[in-house]
């Protein structure tokens, strides 16, 4: 299944086997208008056999090589309210399909039936939602110039949005919001690539990109922010960084991190006035040490572990809490501890491992995670904890208040904006998405603005 950072929402999905390896039959775009390729044969959105079959061959794409059950597939077809007939119905319309994708194969063409459901065999398609996967794994592990051509190449792969013909239906959109995190993710990353390799030119076009595209994305502001102070433009980097100040003070209520403080500090000494050549030289060794930085975190470097906050994950959706602990993992200054998936083991878990951390579901399979945040802050009430939730409500978010808790995120919101969080939660004061304020009454139940009652520390660790 494709996994660089977040979860397919389409899924329950269970991994099938590849076949033996054998020439891909079908060439599949998923990027912008669905195309498809059979030898000499051109097929378009139109030639499916409908909307609906069309659907379903996109369910299974964006769940590449993994099985997606009948129930799965009807929930995501009629929304959770399926009509009289619905099984046969769907199985007419994998028929449709498999005449169209496959004529005179049957069964054993790349559309496959396994036991309660369908699958996409991998070995008889060449797909490029895969190809871009395949190019971000490959640039984790690969110097900083051979990185950066990795993902220039994914990029440009995935110009157009995904499921570019599918406006209406829900799943959709949630496909399309969960691609672009993972799109602006590796332009930030191909970003720390070109400031590894001296290219800032480039590193400010592409980090600027993602800025636009995710205003509450640190890592974008830094790498936007380190390209102009090395193509020499001081003064815009110093803009860039106020931009981005006030955009995280207003959003979550705190103030940049470390990286942006320490480059906000040499471009002020170098901009002013009767700083002396001992002052040039140390902005100069810093800015040679921050390049190295963050050419090890291009590179796949895990950095100095004792600098990284350590998280609990807790969630009762295994798959979930894998992406997480992935997106995690890849990032410098982040990394998992290990998952919970009930409030029993999560208490257990926070005892034994002692996180920095902890990110929670609100829904757990035993109880509320209300009830684990409960019991882990009356052991240890510095404990920061991020809940999350896909279904809010007020009196949750009173209860959360009440306990302490330090952020309130949707479930489905983008993981830049989950990862920041926990870089900027703190005990004392709540980071509630602006969404979720506004879903449940727009404050707090204590009536104070959702960011908190407290400023960040300039000076505190991110």
């Amino acid at each position: 299944m494709i996994t660089l950072d977040l979860p397919s929402t389409t899924g329950h999905a269970v991994h099938v086997p590849h076949a033996t390896p054998r020439t891909a039959t079908l060439h599949i775009s998923v990027f912008g208008s669905l195309a498809i390729r059979r030898g000499e044969v051109q097929l378009g959105a139109g030639d499916l056999g409908g909307p609906k079959p069309r659907q379903v061959l996109e369910i299974l794409l964006v769940n590449f090589g993994s099985a997606v059950s009948k129930t799965r597939i009807m929930d995501l077809l009629w929304g959770g309210n399926h009509p009289a007939g619905a099984l046969p119905t769907l199985e007419s319309y994998v028929s449709v399909l498999r005449r169209h994708l496959q004529p005179g194969t049957g069964r054993t063409g790349p559309l496959r039936t396994v036991t309660g459901g369908y699958a996409i065999d991998p070995s008889l398609v060449d797909l490029d939602l895969d190809r871009f996967a395949s190019l971000t794994r490959q640039a984790r592990h690969a110097q900083p110039r051979v990185a950066l051509a990795l993902l220039t190449e994914a990029l440009d792969l995935a110009s157009a949005p995904l499921l570019g013909d599918e406006l209406l239906p829900a799943w959709a959109e949630e496909e399309r919001a969960a691609h672009a995190a993972r799109v602006g993710l590796v332009r930030v990353l191909a970003a720390e690539a070109a400031l590894a390799v001296g290219e800032a030119g480039l590193a400010i076009a592409l980090a600027g990109r993602g800025a636009q595209e995710d205003p509450l994305n640190e890592r974008a502001w830094t790498a936007l922010v380190l390209g102009l102070e090395r193509n020499g433009e001081c003064t815009e980097a110093l803009r860039t960084f106020d931009r981005c100040r006030r955009i995280m003070d207003r959003e979550l209520g705190c103030t940049p991190g470390s990286a942006l403080r320490e480059a906000q500090a040499r471009l002020l000494a170098s901009t002013g006035a009767g700083e002396g050549e001992r002052s040039g030289s140390a902005v100069a060794r810093d800015s040679t040490t921050r390049s190295g930085e963050v050419g090890n975190a291009t590179s796949g470097s895990a950095g100095q572990e004792a600098e990284r906050l350590r998280v609990l994950i807790v969630d009762d959706h295994t798959m979930f809490s894998d992406l997480l602990a992935g997106a995690l993992d890849r990032e410098p200054d982040l990394r998992s501890v290990g998952a919970a998936t009930s409030v029993a083991s999560a208490v257990a878990m926070f005892r034994d491992l002692r996180p920095d951390l902890v990110m929670m579901d609100l829904h757990l399979a035993d109880g509320s995670g209300l009830t684990a945040a409960e019991r882990i802050l009356a052991a240890a009430p510095a404990t920061r904890i991020v809940m999350l939730t896909g279904d809010p409500s007020r009196q949750a978010l009173e209860e959360a208040t009440r306990l302490g808790v330090c952020a309130f995120l949707p479930k489905d919101g983008a993981l830049g904006v989950m990862l920041d969080t926990l870089r900027h939660a703190r005990t004392g004061h709540m980071i509630v998405s602006p969404s979720l304020a506004a879903r449940c009454g727009g404050t707090t139940p204590s009536g104070r603005d959702p960011r908190g009652s407290d400023r960040e520390d300039p000076h505190a660790r991110t």
